[in-house]
């Protein structure tokens, strides 16, 4: 059995924004995530799927649902 990819779990890779989160991730470099209760969150993002993120801070891994982030900023 393959490996899954973008293209089988979900992901439209030829999306601006699906492309530059890809981009942040390839370069390691940190971001702001705000989320919709306001909480803002810190750190590296070290994968994404069709559903969630991972977020690295400071070696603490957090899994955060898409639907829950108001934006990304590098």
């Amino acid at each position: 059995m393959s490996a899954p990819t973008a293209t089988k779990i979900g992901l439209n890779t030829s999306l601006p924004s699906i492309r530059r989160i890809h981009t942040t991730i390839r370069e390691k470099n940190e971001v702001e995530i705000k989320l919709m209760t306001g909480d803002l969150l810190k750190g590296r993002i070290l994968w994404i799927d069709d559903q969630c993120l991972c977020l690295d801070s400071n070696g603490s891994k957090t899994v955060i649902w898409q639907h829950a982030i108001a934006f990304i900023k590098n």
